[in-house]
């Protein structure tokens, strides 16, 4: 695929029409459209340009720039690095400071790079109950996996389907193929034309959607919140999201407080 077509991807993917693309970056229509087609080589200021009226991430930038032959304009580190040091020790306070509560953070595909020990020890209790879980690190995946999370998931067609139209959202604004992937196994693993007839029903009643677990014989309730740096010029570090999850009763506060140590 050459620069013009992903170009245009990108653009048709935010319901941005070439004519209020060109308009946005003070371009003609022709020029914009000459690019789209391919008879004409974008500068890399220009895609920058062109990225920055499209309010495009880093990783998708970069794409842009590559496929024209040129220097990407943000890195890509990995999180292990020593570059990333101050990275994660900002990730290990928050993750720290929300003990007794789960928390965890997430890569752009729902691969949970780090998590805090309430989460670590509320999974173990979910071991001792039924067993190992898939060998997968996707948090998604995991709830729809019928040996993973979902036994646990009271409401689990009401949490599936919301987080099923989250991804395919996430996918529709900016095709990946990962997460291209990561449908067609959750496909595998649940009947995704049913849920996604069911995700109205999801929002009918509450401002918010509560997590419902049982475990150990209690019922739990909660609620996420998620969050993301908000100056990263870095593609690893602009798709980091750090999910807190909060009792949405008094019963699972305590409960938090008194088995997660």
């Amino acid at each position: 695929m050459h620069t013009g077509q992903i170009l245009a991807e990108l653009r048709q993917s935010r319901r941005i029409s070439q004519l209020d693309l060109a308009l946005l970056a003070e371009v003609s229509s022709r020029h914009l459209s000459f690019i789209e087609t391919g008879r004409s080589q974008p500068s890399p200021t220009m895609l920058k340009r062109l990225a920055s009226e499209l309010a495009l991430s880093c990783r998708d930038t970069n794409r842009l720039l590559l496929s024209a032959g040129y220097a990407p304009a943000f890195s890509e580190t990995d999180l292990d690095s020593e570059t990333m040091a101050p990275v994660r020790a900002a990730l290990e306070v928050m993750l720290s400071n929300h003990n007794p509560f789960p928390a965890v953070v997430l890569d752009a595909h729902w691969n949970v790079l780090m998590a805090n020990e309430s989460q670590l020890q509320l999974v173990s209790m979910m071991i001792q109950e039924r067993g190992p879980l898939p060998p997968t690190h996707n948090v998604i995946e995991l709830v729809f996996h019928p040996q993973g999370y979902r036994p646990f998931l009271v409401n689990w067609e009401d949490v599936a389907a919301f987080l099923l139209r989250r991804i395919q959202r996430d996918h529709q604004a900016r095709p990946d193929p990962a997460l291209a992937r990561l449908l067609e196994t959750l496909g595998e693993l649940a009947d995704l034309d049913s849920l996604r007839q069911r995700y109205p029903e999801t929002s009918a009643l509450e401002p918010m959607l509560t997590l419902e677990l049982e475990v150990a014989g209690q019922r739990l309730r909660s609620f996420s919140t998620i969050a993301s740096f908000g100056t990263a010029l870095d593609v690893v570090m602009e798709e980091l999201r750090i999910e807190h999850y909060f009792p949405a009763d008094e019963t699972t506060r305590r409960w938090f407080r008194n088995q997660i140590q």
